[in-house]
């Protein structure tokens, strides 16, 4: 029933007990408030009553906020403002502040809202405020954004991509590393590209791998409830592939549902060939060994032919076994891949710095080219030590050059040996297991016959090869035969 105020029902007793209880219920609601409420005169702007929450707020008992002006509890910044707001409230009977500062008594500040409204109160005008603190809540606001910043600032500078995606597997964020990963930069929120910013997937058998059925789908869609260190690999744009070791945990709600998705991928590829290379080096190793064992018996048998004083022969096999030892020592600083002719040359007459002149440019010999190479220097090396031009102790030279011509279209690579200001030459009788290394083997290796020539003036030697047949990713052979250093 409404209650109405008239010259009737004032003095009637019933509408005295309803009004009280009015009174009684507005005022509890008013004290227990957890709001501030203040009350002020609209012509003088002072306050004319205040609820116990305001009191609390401020830390002014209740008598000393009666006959104060909003400005006067920090409320508002001065006079003016406090004028200015009440000239705005005029004109439209309510103003609202989403964000005000408010200085207590004892000068704490605090942060608060307040909405005030105009009404009419028995003919006069008052002004309700009313003042919700919110300083917690901006407190929360002000630590959820430092989180958040701190969050992204992990997310975007951390060394793994990291993406996420809702309940569907729609891909709602990632960071600069899964793009570099999927080298592409897919549509956020995009429906036609669920799951994965990939362009293909496979998986490490090689076998094709669609979206919806890579590890993100199998955890968005429950079948998996985590995954952990699982390797896909992902093929770009321009078709290069890379291999990722993939975590995925599921987001869920308070009810425990799954509403999405994380996934944290780091590239492996780099560990990938490592470990490729590691094994072709100790299958190459294995295979190499056994072979470089079958050179070596190959040499010892041709060296120790009985033909000369033990001591002769035993000094030839170590010479040319020191030849073979630098050849390999040549290829293991290029994981045998091939080793540079120039290091071969350098190593072989390290002694005879100052009277063998080598000039050529920068080639790399593949393994067998290099390994066959330093033995054939060594046998020229002893020949010209033994009875060339570096036989004398003062005179004679030797000069070795090499250069890559292109010829009919094709490269050429071209090596020449030539002594000077040695003894005469004497064109020898017999062939040895040197004249094999020098003639038969580097025909066989280089895919051309080698030019000898027995000249007054010194020894010289030539060869005339194709440079795809002589450099690291080319061989004639995969294979190093003990035969090949013992046919007569």
């Amino acid at each position: 029933m409404d209650i109405l105020a008239t010259r009737d029902t004032a003095d009637d007793p019933a509408f005295r007990a309803a009004l009280r209880r009015s009174e009684i219920r507005y005022r509890r609601l008013f004290e227990a408030a957890h709001d501030g409420v203040l009350i002020l005169d609209s012509v003088s702007r002072k306050i004319t009553d205040a609820n116990p929450f305001m009191s609390r707020l401020l830390g002014y008992r209740h008598e000393e906020l009666l006959g104060k002006e909003l400005w006067e509890i920090g409320l508002l910044k001065d006079e003016q403002a406090s004028q200015a707001a009440f000239r705005e409230l005029q004109n439209s009977g309510q103003v609202r502040y989403d964000d005000l500062p408010l200085e207590s008594k004892s000068g704490e500040r605090r942060e608060v809202e307040v909405v005030a409204n105009r009404y009419d109160e028995d003919g006069t005008q008052v002004v309700q405020c009313n003042v919700r603190d919110i300083t917690e809540r901006k407190k929360a606001e002000a630590a959820l954004r430092l989180s958040e910043e701190r969050f992204r600032t992990l997310f975007e500078l951390g060394p793994s991509a990291v993406y996420a995606c809702d309940a569907r597997g729609v891909i709602q964020d990632f960071n600069q590393r899964a793009r570099e990963l999927w080298g592409r930069t897919p549509a956020r929120g995009d429906d036609n590209e669920p799951f994965c910013g990939s362009l293909k997937m496979f998986r490490p058998d090689g076998s094709f791998m669609s979206h919806d059925q890579c590890p993100m789908a199998w955890v968005v869609s429950g079948k998996m409830s985590e995954v952990n260190d699982e390797e896909v690999i992902v093929e770009r744009p321009d078709g290069s592939r890379v291999t990722a070791i993939v975590n995925i945990r599921p987001l869920r709600n308070q009810h425990g549902e799954v509403t999405g998705a994380i996934n944290c991928a780091y590239d492996i590829t780099e560990r990938k060939q490592v470990e490729e290379h590691q094994r072709f080096l100790m299958g190459e190793l294995a295979h190499r060994g056994g072979n470089l064992l079958a050179v070596v018996q190959s040499i010892a048998s041709r060296s120790l032919t009985g033909t000369k004083p033990l001591a002769e022969e035993r000094n030839t096999l170590m010479r040319r076994l020191q030849a073979l030892a630098r050849s390999q020592s040549a290829l293991m600083s290029k994981g045998f891949q091939g080793a540079h002719l120039a290091e071969i040359v350098r190593l072989e007459f390290e002694a005879f710095s100052d009277r063998v002149i080598a000039k050529g440019p920068d080639v790399m010999l593949n393994s067998r080219a290099a390994q066959t190479f330093a033995l054939l220097l060594h046998e020229l090396a002893t020949n010209a030590a033994k009875y060339g031009a570096l036989s004398l102790p003062e005179k004679g030279q030797v000069l070795i050059h090499w250069s890559i011509n292109w010829e009919a279209g094709e490269a050429r690579f071209k090596f020449q040996w030539e002594e000077r200001d040695g003894p005469p030459v004497v064109v020898p009788t017999r062939k040895g297991f040197g004249s094999i290394l020098i003639e038969r083997l580097a025909s066989q290796d280089f895919g051309a016959r080698p030019k000898i020539m027995f000249e007054p003036g010194g020894v010289s030697y030539s060869i005339d090869a194709s440079l795809a047949d002589m450099t690291a990713g080319h061989e004639r052979t995969n294979l190093l035969r003990s035969s090949d250093y013992s046919r007569s």
